[in-house]
């Protein structure tokens, strides 16, 4: 199979594995739908950030993340299930473990259960299942016997079966993806080998066989840990397969709803806030009852004036007018500050976003109120490949950066018409796009690339910043960067992967220091001294980090209250507040934070009412 990181294809083959972990943890088929969904909206929000990078871990983070920070009882397993009395923390250590067959430093890194506390629950988890199944405890080649099958001959013993040390072994091997098989290579980043069949005779039937729900391939290589309180035990393998046989027997109307599992994820992560175009609907029909009114009153002079003003008027993004509206083309010369920019919509003609029509450029929204469109520039979102067309725009909403149809990538400086380009090959991958507070600096990183490109437009020439799998984060004013290099590696416990961090400039240059990856996943803001670093954490929280030091100082505030989710770190508004982009539902909040304090209060900014989930910003209101 040639390699793919199509969205679409990854929610396709993986949404019900996700699912069935899901009714596992949950117990209910709905619940479970509800959980999958949910964990899976959230992590491929950020499929750019993850798609190189295990986006199957991401969505076990973001899965058992929720399952286990539910507060009160929400997942009651019901009575006669197999996992029925444990604790929420022991059903996930059982699941992530013996069903999801992850070794335990990666079940710790999923789950963000520490390794002693993993082994803890396990534990606990089989003292319980002790007595209240003793079975999936005793002898496993009685266990594992079809009673179907012709009585052993004892003149011919069946062969030795394998001993629980290299059975687990074996389910290590099998994560590592088809690439050590007859010479295959993997066929994408998330693609693991199937699960053994499980062969307990009360697998539940009939159900479709029962496969591994994922290994990320390739899947860290973790060597098998010496023998310990965690090894499996004689019983072990009973055990999985009778989670393996629950979660195939997941009830047919769940089965049912995950038919369109992945359309459903699909449809909400690229959601256009189809709200504005009810609401334009509406606000056209009154205005169109308006000027009827007011022409059967005699008043022409006012209904033209009103057809004048509606010509003129913004609309937001996404929205659909009665006549389909094309934008005047970009002038040569372009004073007034662009806050922000969108997509155009197409009603009528099928959308190409490598080569726009006219309707699907991109439309820049001056301070003015103002419209323009973006001629010579992809737009949109491109369904082959799960990737959204880049545009980015400077803070003070002069400069933006945009990929031709060639797939050359310019910097655009409006007030001046001057166009340069960064001298840098496309990668396989969707831009990572950043650029220093007075806009002289724009840096290009790439997911699966190692390189990446910053271009200094004062100069027009191209700095190549090399490494393995580089991102450039943020860029100060005086050119410093900070880089990121990610690498997977398996001599530090409980992580698959590591990031290292690093200052690189003629301003300040570092050694690094190494953090988690999750760390980075929502972007990174460098604040006006050039050495305070604002990130999120996997939890949802917001920290300070020195960037030459790695230290975390201040108040860590929670970020996903009221059912708000992180975006990204936008930028630093002050010395001490940063803006950070979240959502819910079908609106998006900017957000100022108080590094100091740790309040956090709406920024206030109108372009709130306009912009979408990753719609770029540029000069904020006065």
């Amino acid at each position: 199979m040639s390699k793919s990181h199509d969205l679409s294809a990854f929610l396709a083959s993986y949404g019900p594995s996700f699912a069935r972990t899901a009714y596992l943890l949950t117990g209910d088929a709905d619940k479970a739908r509800e959980l999958a969904t949910a964990a899976l909206v959230a992590s491929c929000r950020r499929w750019s950030a993850i798609r190189y990078h295990r986006p199957a871990d991401a969505v076990l983070r973001e899965l058992y993340g929720r399952f286990l920070g539910a507060t009160g009882a929400p997942w009651p397993v019901p009575e006669g299930q197999l996992l029925a009395g444990l604790a929420p923390r022991t059903r996930a250590a059982v699941v992530v473990t013996f069903h999801d067959v992850l070794s335990l430093p990666h079940a710790a890194q999923v789950t963000g259960l520490w390794i002693g506390a993993l082994d803890d629950e396990l534990r606990r988890a089989r003292d319980q299942l002790r007595a209240t199944h003793p079975t999936l405890f005793e002898n496993p080649a009685d266990l594992t016997k079809d009673p179907t099958d012709p009585p052993e001959d004892p003149a011919n013993p069946p062969e030795k079966r394998a001993n629980p040390s290299e059975e687990r072994a074996d389910m290590a091997e099998g994560r590592q993806g088809d690439r050590s098989r007859n010479g295959a290579t993997s066929a994408s980043p998330w693609t693991l080998a199937p699960a053994p069949e499980p062969t307990a005779p009360w697998t539940l039937a009939p159900a479709p066989e029962p496969t591994a729900s994922w290994t990320l391939g390739p899947a860290p290589e973790l060597a098998a840990p010496a023998a310990g309180p965690h090894d499996a035990a004689p019983g072990d393998p009973a055990l999985r397969a009778a989670l393996l046989g629950l979660a195939a027997g997941m009830p047919r109307a769940g089965l049912a709803d995950l038919a369109d599992l992945a359309e459903t994820v699909l449809r909400r992560v690229t959601a256009r806030r189809r709200i504005r175009a009810s609401v334009w609907t509406f606000a056209s029909l009154g205005l169109v009852a308006a000027m009827v009114a007011a022409a059967a009153a005699g008043l022409s002079a006012l209904a033209a004036r009103m057809d004048e003003a509606t010509a003129r008027s913004p609309i937001g993004p996404g929205t659909r007018a009665p006549a389909q509206e094309i934008r005047d083309p970009l002038p040569a010369a372009l004073p007034d500050p662009v806050r922000f920019a969108y997509p155009g919509y197409c009603r009528d003609a099928e959308a190409d976003a490598r080569d726009p029509q006219p309707c699907g450029q991109w439309v820049l929204t001056t301070r003015s109120g103002a419209e323009w469109r973006l001629p010579d520039a992809r737009a949109g979102y491109d369904p082959a490949t799960g990737e959204y067309m880049p545009l980015a725009l400077s803070q003070d909403g002069h400069r933006l950066l945009y990929q031709n149809p060639q797939g050359r990538y310019l910097v655009h400086d409006l007030p001046t018409g001057v166009v340069k380009r960064i001298d840098a090959t496309a990668g396989d991958g969707e831009a990572h796009i950043s650029s220093s507070p007075d806009g002289r600096y724009f840096a290009l990183s790439f997911g699966d690339a190692d390189d990446s490109a910053v271009l200094d437009f004062r100069t027009g020439t191209t700095r190549t910043v090399r490494g393995a799998d580089v991102e450039i984060l943020a860029v100060h004013d005086d050119g410093t960067r900070v880089v990121a290099e990610r690498r997977d590696t398996t001599a530090v416990p409980g992580h698959a992967s590591v990031s290292t961090l690093r200052l690189d400039g003629a301003g300040a240059r570092t050694k690094g220091f190494r953090i988690d990856p999750a760390l980075i996943e929502h972007g990174a803001a460098l604040a006006p001294d050039g050495r305070s670093l604002a990130l999120v954490t996997a939890d949802d929280r917001l920290v300070t980090m020195d960037a030459r030091t790695g230290r975390v100082t201040g108040p860590r505030p929670r970020l996903d209250v009221d059912d708000l989710e992180v975006i990204r770190v936008e930028r630093w508004l002050s010395r001490d507040k940063v803006l950070v982009r979240l959502w819910a539902e079908e609106d998006v909040h900017l957000v100022q934070v108080d590094v100091r304090t740790g309040e956090s209060a709406d920024l206030g900014d109108s372009a709130t009412e306009w912009i979408d989930y990753s719609d770029p910003l540029g000069a904020l209101e006065r």
